[in-house]
């Protein structure tokens, strides 16, 4: 009896001891994951994912890109950054799931990100507003009219979406066989100044003449307006 109490109280001594040492796992932090949220169907983007384990544990990324596909990273570093890419074959909304997970199996809660395939822009007019309906003399609107009257230098303006950062001038080939780039503004608000006599067996720039303005955004997706306007 002696030596069973003797071992109890062993184990009394020693199981609070051994519990003490027992350090709790905690999952990952919540990821974060940042890329373009929309695009084009076919092309490929990347994506940033970076989350911190608590307690400093190598953790590796699955990602699920809500169209069948998924993917596991292997184990980095807490709080280094991963980039992937993917491509979406399909037009259509997806969203993507990403979850972490520690070297011991803690798995953090899904981060997730809604993307559109393809770009969708809410609507913003992309305009020449100068010349536009009404008799220019060297740049001044004289009078409103239908139709455009340019008599004169004068300052071309475009008036552009805010994503919008680049805008190109064009006028009209004499030949009516393409155009001709004039100037290209990067800086908003979007400007030409026309006060150059072109060669007119090269370029219409006099007369009844066409007017271009395209624009574009960082993924060179273009928008265009054109205006007919009399030239003196």
């Amino acid at each position: 009896m002696a030596k069973k109490a003797i071992v109890l109280v062993i184990m009394a001594i020693l199981l609070p001891i051994a519990a003490m040492n027992v350090v709790a796992n905690n999952p990952p932090e919540k990821p974060t994951i940042t890329g373009p949220t929309s695009g084009e169907a076919g092309k490929t983007y990347t994506y940033t994912i970076v989350t911190t384990d608590p307690d400093g544990d190598k953790v590796k990324y699955c990602i699920n890109w809500g169209d069948g596909n998924e993917f596991c990273t292997d184990y980095v570093k807490s709080g280094e950054e991963v980039q992937i890419q993917h491509s979406w074959q399909d037009k259509g909304s997806y969203t993507i799931t990403v979850t972490a997970t520690d070297e011991h199996e803690a798995e953090s809660q899904p981060a997730t990100l809604k993307v559109s395939m393809p770009l969708s822009y809410p609507f913003e007019r992309f305009k020449i507003i100068k010349p536009r309906n009404g008799l220019y003399i060297f740049g001044i609107k004289m009078m409103p009219m239908i139709g455009q009257i340019v008599i004169g230098n004068i300052n071309v303006v475009v008036k552009a979406p805010s994503y919008v950062n680049r805008v190109e001038f064009f006028l009209l080939l004499t030949c009516g066989c393409g155009l001709e780039k004039t100037f290209v503004d990067t800086e908003p608000p979007f400007k030409w100044k026309w006060n150059v006599d072109y060669d007119d067996n090269e370029v219409k720039d006099k007369g009844l003449t066409w007017l271009f303005a395209r624009g574009y955004d960082s993924e060179w997706h273009q928008l265009e307006d054109s205006i007919i306007l009399y030239k003196i």
